[in-house]
């Protein structure tokens, strides 16, 4: 039995932990916070590979098809920890502030299309038509884009299901401590070495710790990933009912919930791994919101908190083995899209780890890419 430490216990590592002991692999999962991490509970949970995209491209077409496995994937955790992950896919409006934003938009529906996802502008009063607690009359956008396929999970509710799933598994969970480097022996790795002195040893280990990726010493390269700070506030159920997620292309969204809360992000603050909140954070998020929907200015917020993304420094995904470090592999650098990329990462870094290939195309995000 293939003996893999998997550092990193969010969704990136829970992702491949699961499929690794799908494959038959003895798994143990390092997380000083235990599985679900604390940037996975703290994400807004949007499945939204169409808004998010640069432009067509390799990560794309990744995005694009774990939303389309999202399903599956849902309905394994779900089994495996009993509990609702509250999967929706009621579509995406994103306000078009200005002609050049309408231009742009414009252009993202004719590549999108092309690729066969549905994607379309459509003036003000259509749009309200499929939201009516949208902004109204004088200074409102005239038109939005409409992207009818995105969707979302619960996030609260995916980091919980994530710890009760690998619960229900033989998994061994170590909490509580953290890897603080690789332990290599005649060029090839053979497990970690924890902050207590501790040692595992394993056949492979996965490196996915987010924005702590780098922390890990003994990697053959710098691993480029730092932590990108995101502000959230939720709002109480009630003064608004959303269906589809609304947002504005320069990154604020809301995120309706199945009890009626309304999630509402999120800046992106190169603070470091300072997770405080901020006054001008904070009131950035609300005065978009109450911009976007007009329900929710003046509403306070029940809930506000900060947390670290995991970005690397040309946007890319990290993903599959180190060409120059036999027995270690990469899970990391998601940046905003760690929810949505994690069971597609997860379960072709699985497949290489154990078999050393897998049928999608991992090689524009090898760390090949990187320089040693």
């Amino acid at each position: 039995m293939q003996e893999v430490v998997v550092v990193g216990g969010g969704i990136a590592g829970s992702a491949v932990a699961l499929e690794l002991l799908e494959r038959g692999a003895a798994v143990n999962l390092v997380d000083a916070e235990g599985p679900g991490g604390a940037a996975t509970g703290a994400s807004a949970g949007m499945l939204a590979p169409q808004y998010e995209s640069a432009g067509p491209g390799p990560l794309f077409d990744l995005a694009a098809e774990s939303r389309a496995r999202y399903p599956e994937f849902v309905r394994r955790l779900e089994s495996l920890s009993g509990r609702s992950l509250h999967h929706r896919r009621e579509g995406m409006l994103v306000a078009n502030l200005t002609a050049d934003e309408r231009r742009a938009a414009e252009a993202d529906v004719a590549w999108q299309r092309d690729a066969g996802h549905p994607a379309e502008v459509i003036d003000a009063a259509a749009a309200r038509r499929i939201e009516s607690a949208l902004a109204d009359g004088p200074g409102s956008p005239s038109s939005y884009l409409w992207l009818p396929d995105e969707a979302q999970v619960d996030s609260q509710a995916l980091a919980l299901a994530l710890g009760e799933g690998l619960a229900a598994t033989d998994a061994r969970l170590i909490t509580g401590l953290r890897v603080v480097a690789l332990l290599e022996r005649g060029g090839r790795v053979q497990g970690v070495r924890l902050h207590d002195g501790r040692t595992l040893e394993a056949d492979a280990v996965v490196l996915a710790a987010g924005a702590w990726s780098g922390d890990v010493k003994g990697t053959p390269r710098t691993i480029p990933v730092r932590p990108v700070r995101g502000h959230m506030v939720r709002y109480p159920a009630g003064p608004v009912t959303l269906g589809p997620l609304v947002a504005t292309h320069a990154g604020r969204y809301l995120v309706p919930r199945a009890d009626g809360t309304i999630l509402a992000g999120s800046t992106m603050d190169e603070a470091g791994f300072d997770r405080s909140l901020t006054e001008e954070g904070l009131d950035a998020v609300r005065r978009s919101a109450g911009e976007l929907v007009p329900g929710l200015a003046g509403v306070e917020p029940v809930e506000r908190w900060a947390d670290l993304r995991p970005l690397s420094a040309d946007g890319l995904p990290l993903l599959g083995p180190d060409p120059d470090l036999p027995g270690l592999f990469y899970a990391t650098g998601y940046g905003r899209n760690g929810i949505l990329l994690g069971p597609l990462a997860g379960r072709l870094v699985a497949e290489l780890v154990t078999t050393g290939a897998t049928e999608g195309d991992w090689t524009p995000f090898s760390v090949s890419r990187l320089p040693r």
